[in-house]
Formats: structure tokens, C-alpha cells, sequence
């Protein structure tokens, strides 16, 4: 029995690697909480968004249609 009770004074728990433990999971859970809330509760931002119209000579049918003339964009 000598020998199982070295054992587990090696392998026994170490109170301070807990409590560090402990502490480091509950500040990187508050930190998590604290920047999704933060981020939710900001303004939102405003897009500027843009639309461009592309002429081509295709036809429906996928033919080009020599008769239509295409334009560059300003």
C-alpha cells in the first residue's frame, strides 16, 4: 500500500493549476461575452451599394446579334 499512496501524492491534484485553470477559462468566457455583446449593441453601417448594366450583343438563344451595337460604360 506504500507504494499506491506515493502514487497519488504524485498524481495527485495540484489546487493552484485548478485555480489558475478556473480563473483563465471564467476571463476568456467574460471576454468572449463582452465583445459579441459589444458588437451587437454598436451602430450598424451604412453600404454603399452600386448597380452596373452590361449590354452585350447575345441573343437569348445564345447568338450574337450583329445588328446591335454595344456601348463602353462612361
Amino acid at each position: 500500500m506504500g507504494n499506491l499512496n506515493q502514487i497519488e501524492t504524485r498524481h495527485g491534484r495540484d489546487r493552484w493549476k485548478d485555480a489558475v485553470f478556473i480563473v483563465a477559462a471564467a476571463l476568456l468566457t467574460a471576454l468572449s461575452i463582452g465583445s459579441v455583446t459589444s458588437k451587437a449593441a454598436g451602430h450598424p453601417k451604412q453600404h454603399t451599394w452600386s448597380l452596373t448594366t452590361v449590354e452585350t450583343k447575345l441573343t437569348p438563344d445564345g447568338t450574337i446579334d450583329p445588328t446591335k451595337e454595344v456601348v463602353a460604360p462612361d
